[in-house]
Parts: structure tokens; C-alpha cells; sequence
């Protein structure tokens, strides 16, 4: 019951903060002149930069009351992302996987957001336990190869992330990236491995 109310109360919170906006976005049409052309893509990134702190400000507050809202929690933290507040997107994400400890999503957004952070290795770790509770998650998979790869420097951990990525992936657009980068890694590592499932495939 408790986790349905606060469902609604966070609703509540973004359609407030929406209405806002959009109120005062009218307000302002109809009483200020309008910037050039130029600035139009600056000032539009600048308001959805407003209605996410003001959804913040909402969350936050409600927080206050219920710590323990993992829905909130998990909103809170994707906000601090969009944000650009890495650092505490990931201690946000840490306080939801106290209430939801195997939510792999979770894990995964956690694990992007240690490596904006500069911190490769708590993503791949992130990543890893995320594959550990769902071992067909693409999008962990696919993120812990670009790491292994890029960051780390493993080309052999790169490639096993990605063949296990395209198993699961089908014809996504990911999957359509990932291929060639799989064949150049099996050239440059000697490996044949899945090569001809994947030509089967296509």
C-alpha cells in the first residue's frame, strides 16, 4: 500500500513540475522577446535542465519523508545522470540496490555512470554483477566490452563481453555496431570463436 501511494506521490511531483514549466514557458512567450535562431538549441537544454532539477527538488523532498522509496530512489539517481552529477547518481543508485539488491538495470546505469566518473574498474565490477543476476543483459554486456576494450586495454575480455552480447542482441542497432567490432578484435586476437554462429546469422 505504502509503495503505491508514494507511486503516486512521485506522479504527482513530475506532473507539477511539468505544469510549471509550461506555464512559465508560456509566460515568458507572451512577455519577452523572442532569442535569435542561434541560441534556440542553448535556451531549450537550459529549461528540460530546469524541469529536471525542479523533479529533483520534488523527489527529494518526498525522500525526506520515505528514504526507502526504490522507485524514487532509482528516479532521483537517472536525474543526477541526465545532470551530469555522476557522483551522486552513483551513490543514489548504491541507496536503491539496498532495497532492490539484484536489479541488474540498476546495476548497469550504476556501472555507466562509475566510467564517466573515471572509474573503469567499479564500472566493469557493476557490470559483472549485473551479468551475474541476468547473464542475458545486453546492455551490461555491451557496455563492459567498450570498457575492456577502451579503458582496460583487454582485448580477449572484449570480445567474450561482445560475442555473449550478440547471442542476445538479434539485429538491434547495437548489434549491427558490435559485429564489425567483434570480427576486427577476432582478427587481432587470433580468436575463431562463434564465428560461424555469427555467420549463420547473417
Amino acid at each position: 500500500m505504502k509503495k503505491s501511494q508514494s507511486f503516486f506521490v512521485l506522479l504527482g511531483v513530475f506532473l507539477a513540475g511539468f505544469i510549471t514549466g509550461v506555464l512559465f514557458s508560456s509566460w515568458k512567450l507572451g512577455n519577452v522577446a523572442g532569442p535569435p535562431a542561434s541560441a534556440a538549441p542553448e535556451t531549450a537544454q537550459s529549461s528540460a535542465q530546469d524541469q529536471i532539477q525542479q523533479r529533483i527538488d520534488g523527489i527529494e523532498r518526498m525522500l525526506a519523508v520515505n528514504p526507502k522509496n526504490a522507485e524514487a530512489l532509482v528516479q532521483l539517481a537517472n536525474d543526477y545522470f541526465d545532470l551530469s552529477k555522476y557522483d551522486k547518481a552513483v551513490e543514489t543508485y548504491k541507496k536503491a540496490l539496498e532495497m532492490e539488491p539484484r536489479n541488474a538495470d540498476v546495476l548497469t546505469d550504476m556501472g555507466i555512470s562509475y566510467r564517466r566518473l573515471g572509474r573503469p574498474n567499479e564500472a566493469i565490477e557493476a557490470f559483472r554483477k549485473a551479468v551475474a543476476i541476468d547473464p542475458g543483459h545486453a546492455m551490461a554486456l555491451f557496455n563492459m566490452g567498450i570498457i575492456l576494450k577502451d579503458d582496460l586495454k583487454d582485448k580477449v575480455g572484449a570480445l567474450k563481453a561482445w560475442e555473449a552480447f550478440l547471442e542476445k542482441a538479434g539485429d538491434s542497432r547495437y548489434a549491427v555496431m558490435v559485429r564489425p567490432w567483434v570480427k576486427q578484435l577476432r582478427e587481432e586476437t587470433g580468436s575463431t570463436q562463434g564465428e560461424k554462429k555469427d555467420g549463420e546469422k547473417k
